[in-house]
């Protein structure tokens, strides 16, 4: 694999050794692994996923080690619309649709599959978490889900529910900070940190729009990020 990077220079920045922004030129990732679909990036575990028809394979980012081979799992039968290995990798979670995400146990070779209780709502995403009182977390738009995994059991525990309306959210294992945007203009956040003594529910605040059109609802998805 390979990629042609660079820094993006600024005049209030000084040149140093580490990087806060890499952007990829065209041709952006060439794989040697035949029939790789795409590609995608669990930041719980700093690893860099490649699927294919059948497999996934992923690359460790961090530390970055040249000329290792990926390890792999199999995909089994059916669509990707998120993946994530478990804090201590030894389960796999796929969101095969908006409403049901599988988890493959990679020890026992058990899959447990958890779907939305209701045809109101759908699945936004997920995440894994290191929070003490759950193991992962699913984003609704009727809010959060939080579950403990039952090896035992063979099975998810509900623990807490949050209910919102959510329109999108981003989260990111650095921070351990989850954004939910809500409101006619997606705007309005509410912020729950999933910290090592429990959940921790931020101030809610809003986004000032430069258009306040009531009727537009801008996108801010792609523009809104969390920095730690």
């Amino acid at each position: 694999m390979s990629g042609k990077a660079y820094a993006s220079n600024h005049p209030c920045f000084s040149v140093s050794d580490a990087l806060s922004h890499v952007y990829i030129q065209y041709p952006p990732l060439r794989c040697a692994l035949a029939g790789t679909g795409s590609f995608l990036y669990d930041d719980g575990n700093k690893l860099l996923l490649g699927l294919t028809s059948d497999r996934v394979f992923s690359w460790k980012t961090a530390p970055y080690i040249p000329h290792v081979a990926p390890s792999s799992d199999p995909l089994f039968d059916g669509p990707v619309l998120s993946i994530r290995y478990s804090l201590d990798l030894k389960l796999l979670a796929i969101q095969r649709s908006n409403y049901e995400v599988q988890i493959w146990n990679k020890q026992t070779g058990d899959t447990i599959s958890q779907k939305c209780r209701f045809e109101s709502e759908s699945i936004l995403g997920f995440f894994w978490t290191d929070c003490p009182i759950c193991d992962i977390v699913f984003v609704k738009t009727s809010g959060l889900n939080f579950y403990s995994y039952n090896t035992e059991l063979k099975s998810l525990y509900l623990v807490e529910t949050k209910k919102l309306n959510v329109s999108w959210h981003i989260y990111t294992h650095e921070s351990r900070l989850v954004l939910l945007a809500s409101g006619m203009q997606c705007k309005s956040f509410t912020g729950y940190q999933l910290s090592s003594v429990g959940i921790i529910r931020l101030s809610r605040f809003e986004i000032t729009m430069a258009k306040s059109e009531a009727n537009n609802k801008p996108i801010l998805a792609e523009d809104v990020h969390i920095i730690t």
